[in-house]
């Protein structure tokens, strides 16, 4: 059983499965809308699970936000220590803050409603991509892990709210679950605008 399925660690790093460049024309500009972030950033955002039809239960939606923020603080430590800009180390400090704050929210609430940990494939895909997120983070070298851990946040917080938006919100039935999910999608867009902008400042 791996770190997240143990809860121990969680992860998400929701991984982003790139969108593929090849398609478009060579010479095509890039789109004068685009930030300099979205226009750096590996990879477009993609519903986890979006294969699976299962039906989600409250406990199992509370278990995938549980593993968000759990990531979210995993891959901070691993990179806290690593990263040279003092923004980029700002930003992964108050991951470690924020989302650590936000697991112990969610064990309240847990409590409160008799919810046990309650697997799906969306927290098993959760849990393998935060492990290869969080082995990345801890091969990179000092030269490069600035980048790529702002990169690999964005591409994590594009990813959280769209599955917030078409997986997590249509399944919940729960009122604390709903209040939940309601309190979470701005947070999580808040630190994508925050790591958005950061991303603008690296060479």
């Amino acid at each position: 059983m791996n770190k997240f399925l143990s809860i121990a660690g969680l992860a998400l790093s929701f991984s982003i499965v790139a969108c593929s460049h090849d398609d478009k024309p060579a010479n095509t500009p890039p789109d004068p809308d685009m930030t300099p972030a979205a226009r750096n950033s590996p990879s477009a955002p993609q519903v986890l699970g979006a294969e699976s039809s299962e039906p989600l239960s409250d406990p199992q939606i509370v278990t995938v936000l549980r593993a968000v923020n759990v990531a979210e603080v995993d891959q901070a430590r691993t990179a806290v220590g690593k990263v040279q800009n003092e923004s980029v180390k700002k930003f992964a400090e108050m991951m470690i803050a924020q989302h650590g704050q936000a697991s112990k929210n969610i064990d309240a609430l847990d409590d409160k409603l008799g919810y046990a940990q309650t697997d799906s494939q969306l927290a098993t895909e959760l849990g393998v991509k935060a492990t290869q997120t969080e082995q990345q983070l801890s091969k990179a070298n000092e030269s490069s892990i600035d980048r790529l851990y702002i990169m690999g946040q964005i591409d994590t917080h594009r990813t959280v709210l769209d599955t917030i938006d078409t997986r997590l919100v249509p399944a919940a039935r729960h009122d604390d679950v709903k209040s939940l999910l309601q309190t979470t999608r701005p947070v999580v867009a808040g630190h994508l605008e925050t790591a958005q902008q950061i991303l603008d400042t690296l060479k």
